[in-house]
């Protein structure tokens, strides 16, 4: 396990690197980028919840919704973007990705 950062792949292939922190941690203010809650399983990183957003508010927003707590969520990883249209873009890349994320396992929902 890294201590210090990990490249998630979206479905595209493509790498993104993120810093790691370990919870509880609180993102820096007025900060918009991209942000997963994840687990160390079985050797490799799980992701409880893929988003993004103002890093701050959804980090807040998420514990109190309370699903990355009761899913285990150990780390925050964070990825910090230039627009908003590269992290929307990011996010439905890495969701598509990595299905761990999505409900039962994890806390995102399928949108409709």
């Amino acid at each position: 396990m890294s201590s210090n950062g990990h490249h998630w792949i979206g479905k595209s292939g493509k790498p993104y690197w993120y810093a790691i922190h370990e919870l509880p941690w609180l993102p820096d203010p007025n900060q918009y980028g991209n942000y997963i809650f994840a687990k160390f399983v079985n050797g490799r990183w799980q992701p409880v919840y893929i988003g993004e957003g103002d890093l701050r508010d959804r980090y807040n927003a998420a514990l109190r919704e309370g699903c990355v707590t009761k899913k285990n969520a150990t780390h925050y990883h964070e990825h910090l973007q230039s627009s908003k249209s590269a992290g929307v873009e990011e996010e439905a890349d890495l969701i598509a990705g990595n299905p761990d994320c999505m409900e039962p396992t994890g806390c995102n929902k399928i949108r409709s």
